[in-house]
């Protein structure tokens, strides 16, 4: 027999992550007026003045459209500033399902008139779920405020000498002084991370378009999340396209605004994966061994190791063998505390582990037990009782909400054991990755808790040690940085990941 929770909840990784936080990655660090740039008199941007459009597909498919305006307010107090907004808006659904997912973001960006940043202004709405955020630029710091969900932080963040932009290259193009080879590195403010971030970009190659126009092919990274953006920025500084190359193939392309606006059919994504291989009861599997490998020929040299997880390259594919990890070994007291387990005790506007309601429920949950491995017992047995399982619940909701809300797929789950456990004074991490069910992988979410030792717990499907199905892709504490690292590594393998268990051991359940 199946397990009841697996029965009911097909494992999905939502697609906030890749697909509204990375749809926008390109034109938040692409663009070179969205960034805050160097002191350079307003004048001489005249000429951008105006709006631009551009589609937005995936994976060859048109799934919406993008467009940037460009403003000199004069009349504005203190003197003429630059005001730079941006929209994107893209459509998506998921197999099995008749509604369409809508990502919608608007960036304003507003300068002096030495274009030194004076605020800027985000609001993303992914799937019905918003979020503010609010940047104010001073001479050493940058003031911010997030709201989602009717929650409100503030934050100051020390701004680094090499606090900069992308404009020096953009603007050594328009003067027909760019190189190839050319690099550029700076640290800029990331709004959906909140944190500084660091780029390098480098200008890779000249060639001229289709059309006739001289352009500059430039490539970047950054440190935080190492998704290559490629650009192409024409001789006169129009940005023409950029694209995503490893990550399902996003592109942002200029077009008219006919083109633009044109009707677009949402994507159609699965979750599901297929194989030959039928296991009745995946709570039994003890072993697997499995070949991953990517249909579209890509090098698979993400998937990590860990204790119950070893990874051998076979060319391009992957040879995974992935072994049951049994719960009851070491033992600690609560609440853990050391240097290296602050950054899973860390709250934020979507882990709010020091909210009375989550601290009241971790502490009615956990009572006077002091054993890490009873107490993340009791939490995660709490949440795999009491959570109502519903097939995806695409927006990404705090634990705060999901406490009040009681109800989400595997990321819902995995959130709120991972609040109550830090809440209890266990570190938490949340797992990404695919688990086998019903005949198939899909992508999913569980958690890792250290009781003594790290251990793979899931929530969803009441699992106190994971069964060897669970093939981990990514991992980290719950924080919009790792939950954007965890986006990356979904929307690298999505649509083209292909598993084939080679062999496995059963025994039983976990």
């Amino acid at each position: 027999m199946i397990n009841r929770a697996r029965a009911q909840h097909r494992p999905t990784l939502r697609p906030p992550g890749p697909f509204g936080r990375l749809c926008l990655l390109g034109i938040l660090t692409s663009v070179a007026l969205c960034t805050l740039v160097e002191a350079r008199p307003v004048d001489e941007l005249s000429g951008l003045v105006g709006t631009t459009w551009y589609t937005v597909s995936l994976l060859g498919q048109k799934i919406g459209y993008a467009y940037r305006t460009v403003e000199i307010d004069r009349q504005a107090e203190g003197g003429p500033v630059l005001r730079v907004i941006q929209s994107i808006e893209t459509q998506l659904k998921l197999k099995g399902s008749d509604e369409t997912l809508t990502v919608e973001s608007l960036i304003t960006s507003t300068y002096d008139a030495n274009l030194q940043p004076l605020a800027l202004t985000v609001r993303n709405n992914e799937f019905g779920r918003v979020r503010n955020i609010s940047a104010r630029v001073w001479n050493d710091s940058i003031e911010v405020s997030s709201e989602s969900g009717g929650a409100l932080t503030r934050e100051t963040i020390q701004k680094p000498e090499t606090f900069g932009t992308d404009l020096p290259l953009t603007l050594d193009i328009i003067r027909g002084d760019a190189k190839v080879g050319q690099t550029l590195s700076f640290d800029t403010f990331d709004p959906d991370l909140g944190k500084m971030d660091h780029h390098d970009i480098t200008i890779t190659e000249k060639r001229t378009l289709t059309d006739g126009r001289e352009a500059y092919v430039l490539k970047s990274k950054s440190r935080r999340l190492p998704v290559e953006v490629v650009t192409v920025i024409a001789a006169d500084g129009t940005l023409v396209s950029f694209a995503t190359p490893s990550l399902l193939q996003l592109a942002v392309v200029e077009a008219s605004e006919e083109d633009a606006l044109a009707a677009a059919a949402p994507l159609v994504l699965s979750s599901e994966i297929e194989t030959s291989v039928k296991i009745d009861d995946p709570r039994k599997i003890v072993r697997l061994k499995a070949r991953l490998a990517d249909s579209t020929g890509r090098r698979l040299d993400y998937i990590p190791s860990s204790a119950r997880q070893s990874v051998e390259l076979d060319g391009d594919a992957a040879i995974v063998t992935i072994r049951r990890m049994e719960s009851g070994g070491a033992r600690v007291c609560l609440p853990i505390t050391g240097e290296e387990f602050s950054k899973y005790f860390a709250p934020s506007d979507i882990f709010q582990i020091q909210d009375p309601a989550i601290v009241a429920k971790a502490k009615e949950i956990v009572g006077d037990e002091t054993d890490a491995r009873a107490a993340a017992s009791r939490i995660r047995e709490w949440v795999y009782r009491n959570m109502r399982k519903v097939r995806s619940e695409p927006r990404l909701i705090s634990a705060r909400e999901i406490l009040d809300e009681m109800g989400g797929d595997c990321t819902e789950h995995s959130i709120l054991c991972a609040a109550l456990a830090a809440a209890s004074g266990i570190p938490a991490r949340i797992v990404t990755g695919i688990a086998y069910a019903r005949g198939s992988f899909y992508y999913h979410a569980w958690n890792e808790l250290y009781v003594g030792e790290w251990q793979e717990m899931d929530a969803t499907w009441g699992e106190e040690a994971v069964d060897a199905g669970h093939i981990r892709l990514q991992a980290g504490p719950v924080s919009m940085e790792s939950l954007a690292r965890i986006a990356l590594s979904a929307g690298r393998s999505l649509g083209s990941l292909q598993v084939e268990i080679l062999d496995h051991e059963v025994g039983e359940p976990g």
